[in-house]
């Protein structure tokens, strides 16, 4: 009799165990499907139109798209955590090749042959301030990057709603001149994107990122926008305001 308890009580045991032993599989498997699907949210590629007018303009060849001319412009580029956003005008890519190294871009066209224009010649305190007139880059000088997160409440491009609008916490667009014996920083808000301690954007406002589709952003420079203009050359770097106008509409590859 205790023998044949025994049995039914072990017979039990097992068939409790199989449908768990079951599920644990099913789940392991839907663990591997979604990890396998879901799409990496980082080196996001996107296309851009900059603005034909302004302290911010192109260079007159049309758009700029991600691996062409060796252009990068991403959405929550790996190589720079703090940042939701860069475009850079000669990008790494065999150094950084992204997150997923499975779709890294190789890039085409010619290294250095594309830039952004910057006219820094409205100074905010025209008795003091003078005009420096336009900063063409050349190559990976040249860039803009916006902080992540994006607000305390929001970190990226990409969790921002439909239809919404808000100010970053910083921007940092970077230049250099002709030869680049002379490194420049715009500070929009509170603080560089590069690392750099000895720089900050006191006195500046803030660009307006606007989210108009699911695919699509605008980065504005709005009319009156004020940056705080670093010479990072010099042992103890100078600085001064500048008026800051323009645009850049972006787009996901």
């Amino acid at each position: 009799m205790k023998r044949i308890v025994h049995k039914k009580w072990i017979s039990g045991i097992c068939n409790m165990k199989m449908p768990l032993v079951i599920f644990i599989s099913i789940a392991s498997v839907m663990c591997k499907l979604q990890a396998q699907t879901q799409p990496k949210e980082c080196d996001i590629p996107l296309n851009a139109v900059v603005s034909s007018s302004g302290n911010l303009c192109n260079d007159g060849k049309g758009i700029y798209s991600t691996g062409k001319d060796w252009v990068g412009l991403y959405l929550n580029p790996s190589r720079w955590p703090e940042q939701s956003f860069v475009i850079c005008m000669n990008w790494p890519f065999k150094r950084f090749p992204g997150c997923d190294s499975s779709a890294a871009i190789t890039p085409t066209g010619t290294s250095g042959s594309r830039t952004l224009l910057h006219w820094m010649n409205k100074p905010v305190l025209k008795e003091e301030g003078k005009s420096l007139g336009v900063f063409t880059g050349p190559g990976g000088g040249n860039d803009i990057a916006i902080s992540r997160p994006l607000t305390p409440a929001i970190n990226s491009f990409l969790d921002m709603a439909i239809g919404s609008s808000l100010s970053p916490q910083s921007v940092e667009v970077r230049f250099c001149n002709s030869d680049c014996s002379e490194y420049y920083s715009v500070i929009f808000g509170a603080h560089s994107l590069f690392g750099n301690q000895n720089i900050h954007g006191t006195g500046s406002t803030r660009p307006i990122v606007t989210r108009s589709s699911e695919l699509t952003w605008t980065i504005t420079f709005p009319p009156g926008t004020i940056g705080r203009l670093w010479n990072r050359t010099p042992e103890v770097p100078t600085t001064e305001l500048y008026y800051y106008e323009g645009s850049l509409e972006i787009k996901k590859q």
